[in-house]
């Protein structure tokens, strides 16, 4: 086994599922209000353009990344923090999606941090969005600015009281 593989086999799973939150409706909790639906990576490429004149940060996880799970609580806060100000989250894991136990732990994961903005699992091999993304390892956050443009950090990089000042600081920017 190289070493990508013994990294991937640390923190990446295969391909992914998107997880979208839907607006609760008022017989559901915000936790029960968030689904589960798969997409290729074309398919989030349209969800971030779809966002452009946001602030979007886009974090890239998987349910057997430690680093990963203990720094998405902070992805929530900034969220909440910062939604109504122009912000949004998008969290992508790069689980297998279609392993129903997978998606089930994804699924109570995300609830249980009351993840209620865009929650995304990739339909796509990992070789293909390693090369797509130019990451080899999660966590990876892509921050993009109000214009599209972009800067990623990813493994020991991601720091969410940093990414929070860049959010701010972009959020600021009309």
């Amino acid at each position: 086994m190289g070493p990508i593989a013994c990294r991937l086999a640390c923190c990446l799973l295969a391909p992914s599922a998107l997880l979208l939150a839907a607006a609760p409706s008022s017989s559901q909790s915000p936790e029960t209000a968030i689904v589960l639906k798969t997409v290729k990576y074309a398919a989030l490429g349209d969800i971030i353009r779809q966002l452009r004149g946001k602030v979007v940060i886009v974090d890239f996880w998987a349910d057997t990344c430690v680093p990963c799970k203990r720094e998405f609580p902070h992805l929530v806060e900034v969220h909440k923090k910062y939604a109504a100000e122009g912000f949004a989250a998008i969290s992508v894991a790069l689980d297998d999606p279609g392993n129903q136990v997978v998606r089930e732990k994804l699924l109570k994961f995300l609830r249980g941090q009351r993840a209620t903005f865009t929650n995304l699992v990739l339909d796509e091999k990992p070789e293909f969005w390693q090369e797509q993304l130019d990451i080899s390892a999660v966590p990876a956050v892509f921050v993009f600015d109000r214009e599209g443009k972009y800067r990623k950090f990813v493994g020991e990089d991601v720091n969410y009281a940093e990414l929070e000042k860049l959010v701010v600081e972009w959020l600021k920017k009309k």
